[in-house]
This record gives structure tokens, sequence and C-alpha cells, in this order.
């Protein structure tokens, strides 16, 4: 009965079952189909990889950042080439038709290959190809297609004409493989560069400098913007360029941070001080004249590196820890008046020519020994003998430790008379310090610490 009972049960439903049941199979059988054949036709395309004889490469690697409308150029301005390599041996094909064939130059996403692999499919390849935006130029213009020379070709006129920020790994790689036009049958693994980002080319005018130069804008330094609330202070108390700021530095630290407020964290602070001390110092030297007719010796930045007592010169290293001190005391007696502060020259003189000024520090003149006294206001050795250094030499004497103490005790008529008279004979040394001792310094009122390149007072 119950058998009889689930017989035409199936017979009444049965036929609407079979539509379902015949999309299931077929679903299925079509399923099992496409993996197998997606397997077949993987087997030769990844055979064909792996038996690739020849691969292009990029030798040198480009900038981390680009900027649109800029040539492409590789780390330190260095040209960046495309070489075409045997995969086994990694020489350059130097002969046959590879080595003379044209190349193509795409933008890859930033993300391909991200794991270095040494191997890729074209398949792989062609899919991470970057094109530009809708309503957009081409990424790439310029040279697009090269050709090859012997194995080699140098990039020499490409520029991007997009940012990078649009896509997902905001980076683009440079690709390069053999031209599609190329009657080339042989599989060739294309090149792949480092990635990098690319940005508007209105962002390299604020763009920092590693190092900083002297005479750059002080908000090219870490942490001042250009036209930014460090940049304006900055600015209003004369500070415009990095030797302003490294001066200010040397001179009156703890106001010049200060200065800049509570705006600039410790972080931030140490930031834009250890990018500033990046910066290369020029040779020139500079120099004050004391009261005491003692000159101080400067390096650009004002930092103190020599100092000249009657006719002989000296090295910070060469004196002793108390000359040290009273040097320090005149030192901050110069910080008082910046603006004294100036370039020094060194003059010689020849048998045959008018006299001659030079930047001092020049070359190394022969004839002396270390340790011997250079005596300045014999004005020896002549410029047949060499150039003179006034900071080469580095004798012990008592003579600046005298001259100071002197200084300090007196300030009769008849000691500045003898000051006069060493400052006279020190310029018929042959020697210009460009500050000769001025008795109207002593009704000149000590201006602000903070001064700028071109020693006006603030």
């Amino acid at each position: 009965m119950q058998e009889a009972i689930g017989a035409q049960y199936m017979q009444r439903h049965l036929p609407k079952l079979e539509p379902f049941l015949r999309r299931v199979v077929q679903e299925e059988v079509q399923n099992v189909l496409i993996r197998h054949i997606d397997s077949s036709h993987r087997l030769p395309l990844q055979l064909k990889t792996s038996s690739k004889r020849y691969s292009l490469q990029f030798q040198g690697n480009l900038p981390l950042t680009l900027f649109t409308g800029n040539r492409v150029e590789g780390e330190n301005k260095q040209p960046v080439r495309i070489v075409l390599t045997d995969a086994v041996s990694n020489q350059t094909i130097t002969s046959g038709a590879l080595s003379s064939t044209k190349v193509e130059l795409l933008v890859l996403d930033g993300d391909f290959n991200a794991d270095e692999r040494l191997e890729y499919t074209e398949k792989e390849f062609s899919e991470s190809v970057v094109f530009e935006r809708e309503g957009k130029r081409p990424l790439l213009s310029g040279e697009v297609i090269i050709v090859l020379e012997k194995g080699v070709a140098s990039i020499r006129d490409i520029s991007f004409t997009d940012n990078s920020s649009w896509i997902r790994s905001r980076k683009f790689r440079l690709g390069a493989r053999i031209s599609r036009a190329s009657s080339i049958e042989e599989r060739v693994q294309e090149a792949v560069s480092n990635p990098f980002l690319v940005k508007d080319h209105r962002g390299e005018v604020y763009k920092k400098h590693h190092p900083p130069a002297l005479a750059d804008d002080v908000w090219r330094l870490e942490k001042i913007g250009k036209d930014g609330v460090f940049h304006k202070k900055l600015a209003d108390f004369g500070i415009h360029t990095v030797q302003d700021f490294l001066r200010n530095l040397v001179i009156d630290q703890y106001g010049l941070r200060g200065l800049l407020g509570s705006g600039m964290s410790n972080k931030m602070w140490e930031a834009t001080v250890e990018h500033a001390r990046e910066c290369i110092l020029d040779d020139k030297l500079y120099s004050y004249c004391s009261g005491h007719g003692i000159i101080l010796l400067f390096n650009c930045i004002h930092e103190v590196v020599g100092v000249i007592v009657g006719s002989h010169c000296f090295t910070l290293n060469a004196l002793t820890p108390t000359q040290k001190a009273l040097v320090a005391k005149l030192q901050q007696d110069a910080y008082k008046f910046p603006n004294r502060i100036v370039e020094f020259k060194v003059q010689t003189q020849s048998t045959s020519q008018s006299p001659t000024t030079i930047q001092a520090p020049p070359v190394q003149m022969p004839g002396l020994e270390n340790g011997q006294i250079l005596n300045l206001s014999q004005g020896e050795p002549s410029s047949q003998d060499g150039l003179v250094n006034p900071l080469q030499y580095q004798p012990l004497n008592e003579t600046l430790e005298d001259v100071l103490q002197t200084a300090g005790g007196s300030g009769s008529s008849s000691h500045q008379g003898s000051e006069l008279s060493w400052i006279a004979s020190f310029g018929a040394g042959g020697f210009d310090a460009r500050d000769p001792f001025d008795v109207q310094f002593s009704g000149s009122q000590p201006c602000g610490l903070l001064l700028s390149s071109s020693g006006a007072r603030l």
C-alpha cells in the first residue's frame, strides 16, 4: 500500500523536478570542464615561461619620488638603461636580431611583482599595465619606443603626465617589453623597475633638500612649511636662509627655539636642527676685531675656529683651557655685535705684481714644519712661496693669555695706542681683516642676537 502511494507521488512530481535536476547536473559538468580546460591551457604557458632564454632588465634604480613633467632619470641623476640578457648566464646579448629590436616602455601598478619573483607570465605582466584616466593624456609622454643597440638602450626622454595617487597602491613601476610590432616570436621576460611615487610638478616647488644648501630658503628645512607659521616667525626676525638659521643656532640656540614657540614640539625641533646640520659648509672665514687688539676667526656659520694675537695665529686646539675660556668671553662679546663679524681675506705680496686678495683658507704653504709659529707681521712668505693659511699652524704660546690679561686690567689711552699701532703693523704685514679696531666701538650699542646673512640688525 505504501509503495503504491510512493510510486504515485513520484509520477505526479517528477515532471516538476526534472528541469531542476537537469540544470544542477549541467552546471556541475560545465565547472568540471572549465577547470580541465584551464589547467590544460595553463600548462603550456608555464612551460613556455620556465623555458625562456632571454630577459630585459633595468640597470639603475629610479628615485622613490618623481614629478609630473620632469624627465625620468635614475637616482643621483644617473641615466636608466635597459639591457637584454641571457636568462641563464646573465650576459648581455650583443648580436643577433634580438640585440637590435624595439622595446616598448609602459606604466605598471606599483603592487605588481611585490614579492620580487624572478619570473612571471606575459599575461600577468599585461594585466598590470596602467592606462591613463578618462579624459587624460597617455601616462607616459616622449620616447616610449626605444631601440636596442648591441642589447642596450638608454631611457632618454620620457615623463609622466599624471600622478600616482589615484590607484590603490599609490605607486607606479616602469615596465619594458619587446614591442608588439616586432617580428620576434621567442619569449623574452619583461623588465620591471622598482616602485615609486609620482607627484604633481607643483609639489616639487615645496620639496625639501637633502642636504640643504647654505643659500636655500629656510622653509626647505624639515618641519618648516613654506608660508607656514614657523616660516613667518623666522622671516619676521630676518632669518630667511639655512645659513641664517645655522648662525642663529650657534649664537643663541635657546633664543631661536623660543622664537618658534610651543607650536613646534621638541621632536619637530630636533628634526629641523638635524636636517640643518646636514648642510655642507663653505671654506669662507670671518673675522671680529675685539677692543683689545685680538681678532677672532669664525667659519661661515659663526663658530669660532681660531684667533690672531699680535703677529701669531692660533687654532683653538693650540690654546690652554684658560685661554679658551678667555676666547669664549670675547666670542660672546662678538655675538653682541654680529654686524661686526665680516669676511676675512688674506693677501699675499709679490715683488713683481701688485697685491692680490685671495679667500682663506688657501692651499698649504711648503717650507714650514708643524708647530712652527707663523709670524704674520713680517709679511712672509711671499706669493712665490705659496698661499698662506692662517690656521695651518698650531703653536703653543703664552702671548694670548698675556694680552688678554693685560687687556682686562687696563683701559688706558697708552694701551689703546699700542693696540692701534699693532693693528697698523698687522695691516702692513699683508693681511686685511676688513674690521680694523675702531674707537667708535665704545659708543656702539649691542644689537639683537638674531641676524640675517647680510649682517643687518634686527
